[in-house]
């Protein structure tokens, strides 16, 4: 925003006072002119110069010193007294209407010449540069010629200014000094605008973006302006267009120069120009069409208007949207660059090239931000508000915000919202990801519980009833040794004593079984004592590395399975078994030299058998992968996380 400066109290009611005095005036030449000219000149100009006003009275309040603010205030007052002298003058019965219509007749010539005078000075109120420092006397001297002239040649006698004739006050002879007067004036416009484009030429940042908005109303007006000069008097339609621009240029002044939303103003030139350039084309192409089917069908044929008017809307949107393109291509290149990326990358993402998460180096890029962050909003998560943030809804949803840590001069609005579909996959892939990653996480506490309970299990059977069997066999042993004359009841008892190790010896397996036997000592030692097991013969290589239990567990589990699937269906001669410590991960593989040919069938054989081998290694976050080419052996290769 411009720096605000401190305006003096008496200043600000001079100024105020002054606004008060045109508003007044302004509203008493409304019901003198009623019924005397035509109604949009009644109501439409008196609001041009409260219009006026109103802009020099905010930009001095923020800006006190600003000239153009001070020139605003006096245009504004002078546009509303020449509005009520006109209305006076329109009741020609009256005492001093005549003097009044005289008046009239040349004060409005300063008001044009004033804005000259603006334009040479826009935005910062001083000329636009040391070249140009002559421009805004010589537009002064320039319209006080052309005031001198209307007030004292006879440049408005055919006018509809004076209802009694020609000007009461004119001078003959001054026909030569009128024409130079117009020529000057005309040149002095002329070169406020050449003041104009040569200041945008060498303009940057916010001064550019000033001066765009003065040509956004240039624009407006080279539509508008020819239309007035050619139908002026015969169209309502092009009286109203040019009442309503012309308080159109105090309002875009006033917001030039207080930068308000200075930056929409690329987006509001660009609208401009494609709905103007498609309205120019639609009437070309309803003329043409009209031409064509009036030559075919007479040109009193009704079918000539409707023909016309259907091909005209037939074209509409697509012309409407090829003119945009075109000049979004031409006028905002780095906006339509921007979007086109977009653009290409949703194309992408659409047919799987692209991932959704390169969408946050995508708006860096974009945006020109090396710093923009893209927080997705998950579920529960609420948007932080502040300047730098901007949230992405759909639906009244927010989906995520965009953090940008470079002051966005160009609206990324747009970028955004063109980009709302790859946020919107962004987020779902996201909020997918953490459910699975709670699922991963709670199936591992799942594990983990089970496995905290096998060895629990486990110690309450080693150190319960295993032990109190064993107890109970030795003080069979002490009643056997104290009854060694009775041979019946020794023998008995030896009996007794069979089946109780039987029973512990089941047991220990039944132990054995909840957990494997031997982890305790190191899983390579517990592997070795398991391929000793084996018939066939069987090279261990076993990493001596501490691995969690619950990963150790699995491991043996592993190799057990897999020797037991060897043995019993691959017809092999030899078996390698490998347990390497890959950083993070524990890799098992299992391989023999069989007759190959292991799938995860459907049956209850090896198949059935590796399904639970896949579910029990999944659970603990690791890959299985197996390679069983048939007549070549088969490789069972296990992947398991050994990280917290």
């Amino acid at each position: 925003m411009a720096r605000r400066s401190v305006m003096p109290r008496r200043a600000i009611v001079a100024r105020s006072m002054l606004f008060g005095l045109t508003c007044t005036v302004a509203a008493v030449s409304v019901p003198l002119s009623a019924g005397r000219e035509p109604a949009v000149d009644t109501v439409f100009y008196p609001v041009n110069a409260v219009m006026l006003g109103l802009a020099g009275l905010l930009i001095g309040l923020r800006l006190p010193h600003h000239r153009i603010g001070t020139l605003l205030v006096g245009l504004g007052l002078a546009a509303g007294i020449v509005e009520l002298l006109e209305g006076f003058g329109s009741h020609d019965t009256w005492v001093g209407a005549l003097t009044a219509q005289w008046v009239a007749s040349w004060a409005s010539l300063v008001g044009a010449g004033s804005t000259a005078t603006l334009l040479a000075c826009f935005p910062d109120g001083h000329a636009a540069g040391p070249r140009w420092r002559w421009l805004p006397a010589f537009t002064v001297l320039a319209t006080a010629a052309m005031v001198f002239s209307a007030a004292f040649g006879h440049m408005n006698d055919d006018s509809y200014t004076f209802t009694r004739g020609g000007n009461p006050y004119a001078i003959d002879g001054l026909e030569a000094f009128t024409v130079v007067a117009e020529c000057g004036f005309a040149l002095s416009l002329l070169l406020s605008i050449a003041s104009l484009a040569a200041r945008f030429r060498r303009s940057a940042g916010v001064e550019r973006q000033q001066l765009k908005l003065i040509f956004w109303f240039g624009c407006l007006l080279a539509v508008v302006g020819p239309a007035a000069g050619f139908a002026y008097h015969s169209s309502v339609l092009v009286q109203v267009a040019i009442a309503l621009l012309i308080p159109l240029l105090p309002v875009t002044i006033c917001v030039a120069i207080l930068r308000y939303r200075l930056y929409d103003v690329d987006l509001l030139i660009s609208r401009t120009l494609a709905w103007t350039t498609t309205t120019v084309l639609l009437a070309a192409a309803w003329g043409t069409t009209a031409l064509t089917l009036g030559a075919i069908l007479g040109g009193g044929s009704s079918w000539v208007t409707a023909g016309a008017t259907l091909a005209a809307a037939a074209v509409f949107f697509p012309l409407r949207q090829r003119v945009q393109d075109a000049v979004d291509r031409t006028f905002r290149r780095a906006r339509h660059a921007s979007l086109a990326q977009i653009d290409a990358y949703l194309e992408d993402l659409r047919a799987g090239r692209a991932s959704a998460e390169d969408l946050e180096s995508l708006l860096r890029q974009v945006l020109h931000d090396p710093g923009l962050t893209l927080r997705l909003l998950l579920p529960g998560q609420s948007p932080t508000r502040g300047d730098d943030r901007t949230v992405v809804e759909r639906s009244g949803v927010p989906l995520a915000e965009v953090i940008h840590s470079v002051p966005q001069e160009d609206p990324l609005t747009e970028v955004i919202a063109r980009a709302g579909l790859a946020i919107e996959i962004a987020r779902l892939q996201a909020e997918v990801n953490r459910q699975l990653a709670e699922v991963e996480n709670s199936r591992s506490r799942i594990v983990a519980a089970a496995h905290d309970e096998r060895r629990r299990l486990e110690r309450d059977l080693h150190d319960g009833a295993q032990q109190r069997l064993v107890s109970a066999g030795l003080a069979l042993r002490h009643v056997q040794h104290h009854l060694s004359d009775h041979p019946a009841v020794v023998n008995d008892i030896e009996d007794v004593i069979s089946e109780l190790t039987a029973a512990i010896s089941d047991l220990r397996a039944l132990a054995n079984g909840v957990r494997p036997a031997g982890l305790e000592d190191g899983l390579d030692l517990a592997l070795r004592d398991l391929a000793g097991r084996s018939p066939l013969p069987v090279r261990v290589s076993a990493t001596s590395t501490a691995v969690p239990d619950a990963v150790a567990a699995t491991a043996y589990f592993v190799a057990a399975e897999g020797l037991t699937n060897i043995l019993k269906h691959a017809a092999a001669a030899a078996i390698t078994l490998t347990a390497e410590d890959d950083g993070d991960d524990l890799v098992i593989t299992v391989q023999d030299d069989g007759i190959g040919g292991a799938s995860f069938g459907s049956g209850s054989g090896t198949g059935s058998g590796l399904r639970g081998l896949a579910d029990r290694v999944a659970a603990v976050g690791g890959d299985l992968l197996l390679q069983s080419p048939l007549g070549a052996g088969t490789t069972l290769i296990v992947r398991l996380p050994c990280g917290s």
